[in-house]
């Protein structure tokens, strides 16, 4: 009746408006990063880490001819967030006719398409001659 606006401002509205919006697309976007994380973890398999890990052991500059490595069930593989450690063993012929098994401790980096190796450590177990047929 006093011809007073009572209604709120449209410009407060809309500042409210864009920065309740604002919000909530900082709060999904945070919690993208987190999902992302995961569902990378989720496609790699202990495998796919196992098989990087022979990789780049068998070119790494220390080994010297590798000729086999540990099977499935001699590896271990663990993951730590994006870091994947990988022990078993490595057998080498490093001249004809001497047979060396070192067990190797691997630490990896997965950055979502490459694997880095981090970390190696060699350790000689076993050097024998053995008869190998040609």
């Amino acid at each position: 009746m006093c011809q007073r606006n009572l209604r709120l401002p449209i410009s407060l509205l809309a500042g409210g408006g864009v920065a309740l919006l604002c919000a909530v697309m900082g709060l999904l976007l945070w919690g993208s990063g987190r999902i992302k994380n995961r569902v990378e973890h989720w496609q790699v398999s202990n495998d796919d880490a196992r098989n990087a890990a022979q990789t780049l052991i068998a070119s790494n500059p220390a080994v010297q001819n590798p000729v086999g490595f540990s099977g499935k069930d001699q590896t271990t593989v663990e993951h730590w967030d994006r870091r994947w450690r990988v022990s078993g063993y490595i057998d080498t012929r490093p001249q004809p006719g001497v047979n060396v098994r070192t067990l190797y401790f691997a630490v990896l980096l997965h950055n979502g398409s490459t694997w880095n190796l981090e970390d190696l450590q060699l350790q000689s177990t076993e050097a024998g001659a053995g008869a190998h047929k040609n």
